[in-house]
């Protein structure tokens, strides 16, 4: 099992979202954060009172856990659907997951990620 880690711009959530599912993940946490961007990528600049002005642009945070057989097939989709072709789309990050457990009913691993 993988842990997959995206961000992405905001308005390319619905088309990620509606094709992870229809490849089968069952499940995802979608966050809404700000993401530094380097000097060169700014688009849009918040202010921060402490330590003056930090550049920070809002992206969508989407986290996944699949199983071994689905990583390819997400890891295309996000770069497929989640990109907007400008230069700070964001990211993509794979982690090996040793152990998953659903808090509800207990089941393990490949169990706990079925939908």
């Amino acid at each position: 099992m993988f842990s997959i880690e995206a961000t992405i711009k905001p308005f390319k959530l619905d088309d990620v979202r509606e094709t992870l599912v229809d490849l089968g993940v069952g499940g995802m946490t979608v966050t809404e954060v700000l993401r530094q961007t380097p000097p060169q990528r700014r688009e849009r600049r918040f202010s921060d009172a402490q330590s003056g002005t930090v550049d920070l642009s809002p992206h969508i945070k989407i986290q996944v856990v699949v199983p071994d057989r689905l990583v390819e097939s997400v890891i295309e989709t996000l770069c497929i659907y989640g990109s907007s072709g400008k230069l700070d789309d964001g990211l993509v990050t794979v982690s090996r997951v040793e152990s998953v457990v659903r808090v509800r009913t207990g089941e393990k691993n490949d169990d706990a990620l079925s939908t």
